[in-house]
């Protein structure tokens, strides 16, 4: 009798006509290789960009990126920290403490540790986006170098004649005509000057907001002569050497956020993030976010503080750039026709005129207590005084005016953008595509106003971003020129402009008595 042998093993398919690509493709080890050459790949980018920008900056902005990189490092670092003593350590040290803190106050033990990570995401996402900005305002200085650059290659002189006159500015910045030699004996004297200077109409926010580059370069050219006759210097003199430090000096000082400028955050923060928690959600990137959706705009408790702060900012940002404007503006030497087709003619400063320089108030109401506790003191000089009562100590209240503005704009579009914006546009969505029912939504009926107000929150914010670089550049004129020029920064200009001496342009300018 035969015997049949069964067997249990079971048979394993082996498919047949598989290539070796196909076998690659399905391998791990393939695709964890790939992953770990695409972040080599990014790195080596990294470092190569850092490298490159580098030998393209002038000297004095290469200290702006190093102080850039340095904070970028330092909120990486606190990443890491997280990372490694928190939220990959939820069973002992600091993470447990969180977690049992947040089990017995939150009910759940995950709720503040993840918390705890999306909170660091939003800060990182902050300082990021703010140094990204940073990087867009040392963009628009390099081309405000650039164009000084031009101006001494005679960007201006429209006859190629070598020279840059006065008619040739004027024409350039669209100057006002008025008779400025009154009794029509060729000379000026200072009853004239005094009476052309408050016969000129001071240009306003839109006017200054839409500048163009020919009429900067005109106005850094007035500032040049000017250079020239209070400081005895040569022809060679280029102007832009000395604005390229001035402008790294201050860039440097901008780019450099201390710990503390987060703290202004914390209330908002910690009401938009109760919200959430009171619904029992994480953060804006949970699967039940929607549940917030439409409550940020019911709740006062958020929305009100969130409305204040963006009319502060927006307050805030407007002020900036009009104080700047009108400082650099009085500080700059005053250029007029002298008749309808008269010769144009160079006058001082408006600040010089005692009576135009009362008239101007750059602190008013409530704006010079503030400037007086955050140090301002009493002018010394009256150049100081167009500050109001910031004062002698003008340039580094304004300089950390506008660097917190411009942090607090970039914040208030990353929270609201990320938090809100996005949350509800695709709540939205969802619910026209049948994925989301009204019931899953917080506040259905205030979905779209809370979307559409946010959403005009956010832009806002964007329109005052860009004012930033022209407050920064009238910053930067309003305090390195007349009383405040920097002699350090003076002698390096004159030391660069020896060693280049490019072919200069000659301005015909008149002294202001003639």
């Amino acid at each position: 009798m035969t015997s049949t042998i069964i067997s249990h093993e079971r048979e394993i398919p082996h498919p047949t006509g598989i290539s070796l690509v196909d076998n690659i493709l399905a391998s791990t080890a393939f695709w964890s290789s790939l992953v770990m050459l695409a972040i080599i790949s990014l790195l080596l980018l990294w470092e190569e960009s850092i490298h490159t920008l580098r030998q393209n900056l002038p000297q004095t902005l290469t200290v702006v990126v190093d102080s850039m990189l340095g904070e970028i490092g330092g909120l990486g670092f606190i990443g890491l920290f997280l990372e490694l003593c928190v939220t990959s350590s939820s069973d002992r040290g600091i993470g447990r403490i969180l977690g049992e803190i947040s089990e017995e106050f939150l009910g759940e033990s995950e709720i503040l540790l993840e918390v705890f990570e999306n909170l660091h995401n939003a800060f990182f996402e902050v300082g990021i986006a703010f140094f990204l900005v940073m990087g867009t305002v040392v963009f628009a200085v390099l081309k405000r170098i650039s164009e000084l650059s031009e101006i001494s290659q005679l960007a201006i002189d429209t006859d190629g004649d070598g020279e840059v006159s006065l008619e040739e500015l004027a024409n350039a910045l669209n100057v006002e005509s008025l008779i400025v030699d009154l009794d029509g004996d060729g000379k000026l004297s200072d009853d004239e000057i005094k009476f052309a200077l408050r016969k000129v109409k001071n240009r306003n926010f839109f006017g200054e907001a839409s500048l163009t580059a020919e009429e900067r370069a005109s106005e850094i050219l007035l500032i040049r002569q000017e250079f020239l006759l209070d400081h005895n210097l040569t022809d060679s003199f280029q102007i832009e050497k000395y604005f390229e430090q001035i402008f790294g000096h201050n860039l440097e000082e901008m780019v450099e956020l201390s710990p503390l400028t987060w703290i202004p955050l914390i209330p908002l923060l910690s009401l938009l993030n109760s919200i959430d928690l009171d619904n029992e959600i994480v953060s804006a990137s949970s699967l039940n976010a929607p549940a917030s959706s439409g409550l940020f705009i019911t709740s006062q408790y958020f929305f009100m503080p969130s409305v204040l702060f963006t009319l502060v900012g927006l307050a805030w940002g407007v002020f900036n750039f009009w104080k700047m404007k009108i400082v650099k503006n009085m500080l700059i030497p005053t250029l007029v026709k002298d008749g309808i087709n008269g010769p144009a003619t160079l006058l001082p400063p408006r600040y010089q005129d005692e009576e135009l320089r009362s008239a101007v108030n750059t602190s008013p109401g409530p704006v010079a207590f503030i400037e007086r506790i955050v140090g301002g003191k009493e002018a010394r000089n009256k150049h100081e005084e167009l500050f109001g009562a910031a004062g002698q100590n003008a340039p580094e209240i304004y300089r950390t005016s506008i660097k917190f503005h411009t942090w607090l704009c970039v914040a208030q579009i990353v929270f609201f953008t990320n938090q809100i914006v996005f949350r509800d546009y695709f709540a939205l969505i969802d619910y026209n595509s049948g994925l989301l029912s009204a019931d899953a939504i917080g506040d259905f009926n205030s979905l779209v106003p809370e979307l559409g107000l946010y959403l005009v929150f956010v832009i806002l914010a964007v329109v005052q971003l860009f004012l930033a670089p022209t407050s920064f550049l009238n910053f930067c004129t309003a305090t390195s020129t007349e009383y405040m020029t920097q002699t350090w920064a003076l002698d390096i200009a004159k030391k660069e402009s020896m060693e280049n001496k490019p072919e200069i342009i000659q301005e015909i300018v008149p002294s202001y008595s003639e």
